[in-house]
């Protein structure tokens, strides 16, 4: 068993190393961008947060042009307004301060990386997972920019990391489902698609093994529940009494949804080359927009193309499906951008299939980030635009797929170049000459944590027990 003091050293070590790859990372991508392409592509950070930041710190509250400010949740906004009012007060930059913002995001989310990879994993495959995230291009590109998305990563690893934490012992299920519906709430407030986490990590609580009994499960699923609904009910209430009717946590869901039907052409969005069929239901989609003004409109809408044009409507959500890992707003560089996936692709697919046959807290973590690898998806491609920013969080977890992968890879390389057989030799021998390295070097890995076939063995746990 491994104690504190065996542990904290490298736990240190990697923290370190984590941080500053990932600000080294920020800072490099930063000064060797072009200047053509340094320009921030987030329109709801001019049009929207940033006056709404603008309106709090001088006292007139959340409100936009004279109404309350609730076409998004009000997360974003009051987040600005802080680093506005400390930007001021130090007498710097506000962009200077937005920028620190980031680099905070950034090295958080890559150290949170590297502490859930030593929970689950070796410390190769924590470090290989943190640097994998911290190099990865399309969240670099995010950095550049006023964008949500490392701020989603950060919570969202951190919930990963108290949940799987209570999957190995089953204690605390109140007060950490408490903490996980309180970080839930407040990814919630600051991206609305969020919204379903709660419901997910309930359900991974009971397809989860998990040390105790039902009674725990229950617990931490209903307490993660009430938490949510408990810290979001305030600004529920306020936006209730502000607008005279209820809304599921902002007024932008029917904006979003007909921006996903029509591939952002109800706003003269740059055009996409699409099929013949889907083209057609996306200008029947544009022609009756006057009346597709509410998410029961629009559901109306899909339910009626589900019966009339089945072909077209499975074509249209297929195609999203596909556009979700390489779509972009402006549609440059696409094709550039789904060679750079397919690159990560083979080192994901081999990382599951391998982590699958590992211990249970890793057969654990893979349900967690299938799960939440699915839901990003699927809310991508029914409820918005299929732009790649939206998937970029969930890629934190998918790097520790590639990185079990490629680390699993040097370590066989690793068995089989250990033994030199000598020129001559019979092919059973060399063989059995190969097989002694690979039973020799597992044995000088179980210290490690890991065997030589691949097997992971997170921290605590020796082989065999």
């Amino acid at each position: 068993m491994w104690t504190v003091r065996q542990i904290a050293p490298e736990r240190r070590s990697l923290l370190t190393i984590s941080v500053l790859v990932a600000l080294l990372s920020h800072v490099i991508f930063l000064v060797v961008l072009p200047s053509s392409l340094q320009n921030s592509q987030n329109n709801d950070y001019t049009a929207y947060y940033r006056p709404v930041a603008d309106n709090l710190l001088s006292g007139k509250g959340l409100s936009l042009g004279g109404g309350p400010a609730v076409l998004y949740p009000p997360g974003m906004s009051v987040l600005y307004a802080g680093v506005f009012w400390v930007s001021d007060k130090l007498r710097v930059s506000r962009e200077v301060g937005l920028h620190l913002l980031q680099a905070v995001f950034i090295s958080s989310s890559s150290a949170l990386v590297g502490l859930l990879g030593l929970e689950i994993f070796s410390w190769r495959v924590a470090l290989a997972a943190s640097v994998i995230w911290s190099t990865y291009p399309f969240n670099l590109w995010l950095t550049k920019q006023q964008d949500v998305s490392n701020m989603i990563a950060t919570l969202l690893l951190l919930c990963a990391l108290l949940f799987l934490r209570w999957t190995r012992d089953g204690c605390c299920s109140k007060r950490r489902g408490l903490l996980l519906g309180g970080l839930m709430a407040l990814m919630a407030l600051t991206k609305p698609s969020t919204l379903g986490f709660p419901i997910l990590f309930a359900g991974l609580s009971f397809l989860c093994k998990v040390t105790g009994q039902l009674r725990k499960r229950c617990l931490i699923a209903a307490s993660i529940v009430v938490a949510f609904f408990l810290l979001i009910l305030p600004w529920e209430t306020w936006a209730w009494t502000s607008t005279g009717h209820w809304i599921p946590l902002c007024t932008n869901g029917p904006n979003a949804l007909i921006d996903g039907l029509t591939f952002g052409a109800v706003r003269r969005a740059a055009p996409v080359q699409l099929p013949p069929r889907v083209h057609a239901l996306t200008e029947l989609a544009v022609a009756n927009y006057g009346q597709l003004k509410t998410t029961k409109d629009i559901t109306i809408f899909l339910v009626q193309q589900a019966k009339e044009r089945p072909l077209p409507l499975a074509e249209l959500f297929l195609l999203k499906a596909a556009r979700t890992w390489y779509g972009s707003e402006t549609h440059r560089h696409e094709t550039c951008v789904a060679v750079i996936q397919l690159c990560y692709l083979p080192f994901v697919i081999f990382g599951v299939l391998l982590i699958w046959k590992g211990s249970t807290p890793q057969r654990n973590f893979i349900l967690l980030t299938l799960g939440i690898v699915l839901y990003f998806w699927a809310i991508t491609i029914f409820t918005a635009l299929p732009l790649l920013r939206y998937m970029v969080p969930a890629a934190s977890f998918l790097s520790f797929l590639a990185a079990a992968a490629i680390d699993s890879m040097a370590r066989r390389t690793r068995c089989f170049l250990a033994v030199k057989p000598d020129r001559g030799m019979p092919r059973c021998a060399i063989s059995e000459h190969f097989s002694v390295a690979r039973k020799g070097i597992a044995h000088d890995l179980r210290r490690n944590n890991t065997d030589c076939a691949g097997q992971f063995i997170p921290a605590g746990h020796q082989m065999g027990n």
